[in-house]
């Protein structure tokens, strides 16, 4: 109760002496009046006149100024992030699509790769049969790596002169025609060297590992698009370790697939990752940065 009464004596000390020094200001206006003005009552335009000089001068009313907005009614050219949003709304309409039409296919994609099943090689002859949501979720991995890749592309190279959806249509183009290119080459390595069982398992392999890293890259994708530097420098962090995480898992399956096979040896499995993994994507990297200079 007190700092009640407390609070309504300050606002009318705040009152009171701020229209008390408004009173001093006007009087002090008045006392400038030219005396042609004062002594002639009956002239209304003289009268106008005044009155209009006191608003000009007035401190408080500046009429002929232009009105002052306060700050946060300006408006400010923020950069503009639609395009990324519906691009990556896109993305998770397609894979909402996809997981709803194939959801027996996702959940034992799941089991396969965390191995929280016991029969891996009936669901693993299951999820090679499904030709058409293996090629959905591989299309689904091209399109979100391509994104990421195109939107790390932007960021790095501040002087970059093509716009967001043209580098989005080269990576994605890019990383499918790698990945066509390697499936052939693969295929005839198999048909060549007689190790048909070996390669197909190799290519499951691969395209497994891609599609369970495109469903853990999207929100990762999300959160480094839409959040702002601070934000994103964390997502670009654990993006990275994801990728370098499931790219040393796809290794290290693939040296016990070859363990398995007597009659290949392991120096030359080396030689192919070295040949077909690393070189490419060293090639794509440098055709891309002697593109965008």
């Amino acid at each position: 109760m007190v700092s009640l009464v407390r609070l309504i004596l300050l606002i009318f000390c705040c009152v009171f002496f701020s229209s008390y020094g408004i009173a001093q200001q006007d009087s002090a206006m008045v006392k400038t009046m030219p005396d042609s003005l004062a002594k002639s009552d009956s002239s209304f335009l003289a009268v106008m006149a005044w009155a209009r000089d006191i608003q000009d001068r007035h401190p408080f009313f500046k009429i002929n100024e232009r009105p002052a907005y306060p700050a946060y009614t300006k408006k400010r050219a923020a950069p503009g992030k639609e395009l990324y949003f519906y691009l990556l709304l896109g993305m998770l309409f397609l894979f909402a699509i996809i997981k709803s039409a194939f959801e027996k296919y996702f959940s034992d994609l799941i089991k396969l790769f965390f191995r929280r099943s016991l029969k891996q090689r009936q669901l693993k002859k299951q999820l090679a049969q499904n030709s058409l949501p293996a090629l959905l979720f591989n299309i689904f991995f091209v399109v979100t790596f391509g994104f990421y890749a195109a939107f790390a592309i932007q960021k790095t190279t501040p002087t970059n002169p093509f716009p967001f959806w043209q580098l989005l249509l080269c990576t994605t183009g890019a990383i499918g025609s790698i990945y066509i290119i390697k499936y052939l080459i693969l295929k005839s390595i198999g048909w060549i060297f007689k190790t048909v069982t070996l390669v197909e398992d190799y290519i499951f392999l691969i395209f497994l590992v891609n599609k369970i890293l495109a469903v853990f890259l999207l929100p990762l994708t999300i959160f480094i698009t839409l959040t702002n530097e601070e934000s994103s420098t964390i997502g670009w962090t654990l993006s990275w370790i994801l990728i370098s995480a499931f790219i040393l898992y796809r290794y290290f399956a693939a040296v016990s697939l070859v363990r398995k096979e007597k009659g290949l040896n392991l120096f030359n499995f080396i030689l192919y990752i070295a040949a077909f993994e690393v070189l490419p994507t060293i090639v794509l990297y440098k055709g891309i940065e002697a593109l965008l200079k």
